[in-house]
């Protein structure tokens, strides 16, 4: 009797021990269900269509065996304060189960209770899925520790076992799979942000932006087609434990084709990773910053980009995940995509002419080339249109000089690739587009890339300068227009070439006149002086008459000396030989309005068919 007494009672304390477990392991999966209890989870049923009609019919690699994948999310106590349980959570929880559901890649257990992250329930999954799980989730709240540690096991035990667990599991050979906002929780943890490769820092884009596959072939980018892309979404910085050489990063920032100028950049190596995967013991994680935007979760693409990372988490897809320390160039060299230049041009103020201002350009066009072309010509408009007032106008009046009158092509670009030698000798003129800049070749923010690419780009650099003078004094023809002489003061072969170097400035309204009246490039001025408000600069050396046929200079007669040069030499225009080659450099065309002056649209069209070799004209130096 007494030993079925006893045996009554261990029963009774067995069965009391392990209700809470199961009660807890019900509710984990059906939380949103309790009476009483917020669905945080739901999403509206013609969205959840949208997500299911998006998720790709098939996994990418057959699963090995059946797979069971944890997709946990924030817990109920944190969600009130969580800035994503209206939106990133219950889609993203909504497209991880639809993927496992329509594909049979994994069988799916979405939940939100630390029930499951107990060593003995853990090791029931294949991988775990953290959706924007965030805060302090790791910390059992009291209820947590009645359920989850019967017999008085205090809060800080518990969560040590909580922590141990995870970190055990993925060591041990788990899959670990985090997406956005993941990456943000358990600040308080170390070891957390070791096991996400990285710490969050902050959200400088929730905008447009464009990524690089910096791998086409990687088995994890499949699902872009080896292709760059532009997405909308919240987009991520990260700081230390952040190291690509513990990480193999595949995905990252394209700063050529995201604006840059937005507030609250973080980092000054233009190192904005996106995705990565890395090994943790014997285990897989991978990461990747997209996921916030609830349209981002029936996205075709990004589903199946999802799909591909829990297949590598849960062991089914094969990728590298050895450390990649080296960074790709980028876009660059290569033309700067319109979406930056637009942005680029708004920060520095410098507008795009007007329909308006474009007709104006257009009427004040001559009709007919100065000469006939001996063959059709194309001219090379290069330079950064949002380095300066003029550029943008100067452009659109190149374009439209060639179209209108017939006497050559514009080809309009900043990519420095085109001035190589293996691409500008199809252009017969090359036209240096207010290039004010002192190193124009170089990319932007030079001193934050590594040495890797510092090193890349001077060498292209180098190579651009060398091909231009060969080009040129090949017998090939170099236009220069307005602040083209205010560049690469520390390029002195430029400078001898060109003509001279800005020395100075004046604006306002000056009188031009032709100083060699029968040159043909001088034909539109019919040797009359003329008046036109401009910005002109005065030169320094290598300025020098003796290199140089001066076309136009000021009119000291019928204008005040401006007292910027003893010897009153205030060249506007000329031209000269280099080489076998022809430049043609004129100061004028700062100001939008000469841009529809038609005797500066003439003069600038005579000088391009001089550059081209279309139109004779003598370049022996004229000495005042």
């Amino acid at each position: 009797f007494v030993a079925a007494i006893v045996a009554l009672l261990l029963l009774l304390f067995l069965h009391s021990a392990l209700a809470p477990l199961e009660s807890a392991a019900v509710s984990a999966e059906t939380a949103a269900q309790r009476p009483g209890a917020v669905d945080y989870f739901s999403i509206p049923k013609h969205q959840e269509e949208k997500i299911r009609a998006a998720a790709p019919a098939a996994p990418r690699a057959k699963p090995r065996q059946a797979r069971r994948v944890l997709v946990f999310s924030t817990p109920n106590h944190l969600m009130e304060k969580d800035p994503h349980k209206g939106y990133c959570i219950p889609y993203g929880a909504a497209a991880m189960r639809i993927l496992g559901e329509k594909t049979g890649a994994y069988q799916p257990v979405v939940s939100n209770e630390l029930v499951h992250f107990l060593p003995e329930n853990i090791k029931k999954f294949d991988a775990i899925v953290l959706n924007n799980a965030s805060g302090a989730w790791i910390t059992p709240t009291d209820d947590d520790v009645a359920k989850l540690a019967p017999g008085g096991a205090d809060k800080k035990t518990l969560e040590e076992r909580l922590r141990k667990s995870l970190l055990d599991y993925v060591s041990g050979g788990g899959g670990l799979m985090a997406f956005h906002f993941a990456i943000g929780a358990n600040a308080h943890w170390p070891e957390f942000r070791q096991l996400l490769g990285a710490t969050f820092t902050g959200h400088p884009w929730n905008e447009e932006i464009g990524l690089l596959v910096e791998e086409p072939d990687y088995p994890l980018a499949a699902a872009f087609g080896g292709k760059n892309f532009r997405i909308a979404d919240e987009i991520y910085q990260f700081g230390l434990p952040y190291d690509r050489s513990k990480l193999r990063v595949f995905l990252s920032l394209d700063t050529e084709r995201t604006n840059m100028s937005v507030r609250w950049i973080g980092r000054d190596d233009n190192d904005f990773a996106q995705a990565w995967v890395k090994s943790h013991g014997k285990g897989r994680v991978f990461y990747t910053g997209l996921g916030h935007r609830t349209e981002i979760f029936w996205s075709p693409v990004v589903l199946q980009f999802f799909l591909d990372a829990v297949q590598f988490a849960a062991g089914d897809l094969e990728a590298s995940t050895e450390p990649r320390a080296d960074r790709p160039l980028r876009n660059w060299p290569g033309p700067t995509p319109p979406e930056v230049r637009a942005a680029r041009m708004k920060a520095q103020q410098v507008p795009e002419p007007t329909a308006e201002e474009i007709a104006k350009i257009e009427a004040a066009c001559p009709d007919k080339p100065q000469v006939k072309p001996a063959k059709p010509r194309k001219v090379l408009v290069w330079g950064r249109t949002w380095t300066h007032l003029p550029n943008p106008y100067a452009e659109k009046a190149l374009e439209l000089l060639g179209k209108k009158t017939g006497a050559f092509t514009a080809v309009v670009s900043d990519d420095p690739r085109l001035l190589l030698t293996d691409r500008i000798g199809q252009f017969d003129a090359v036209v240096m587009n207010n290039i004010h800049e002192q190193e124009p070749f170089l990319r932007d923010g030079l001193g934050k890339l590594d040495p890797q690419q510092q090193a890349a780009a001077r060498k292209l650099d180098q190579a651009v300068k060398q091909s231009i003078l060969e080009y040129v004094r090949g017998g090939k023809g170099l236009v220069g227009t307005h602040a083209a002489t205010a560049a690469l003061f520390g390029w002195p072969e430029y400078g001898e070439m060109i003509g001279g170097y800005y020395g100075g400035h004046i604006a306002q309204e000056v009188v031009v006149k032709p100083e060699d009246p029968n040159h043909p490039v001088n034909a539109c001025f019919q040797g009359k002086p003329f008046t036109i408000r401009d910005e002109i600069y005065i030169f320094k050396a290598p300025y020098g008459r003796k290199n140089l046929r001066v076309l136009l200079g000021l009119d000291l007669e019928r204008m005040p000396d401006p007292g910027k040069r003893a010897d009153k030499d205030y060249a506007v225009s000329w031209v000269r030989s280099y080489g076998k080659g022809r430049v043609f450099y004129t100061t004028l065309g700062h100001e939008p309005a000469t841009h529809w002056n038609p005797l500066f649209l003439r003069h600038l069209l005579a000088g391009v068919q001089f550059a081209i070799g279309d139109l004779e004209g003598s370049t022996e130096p004229n000495p005042k």
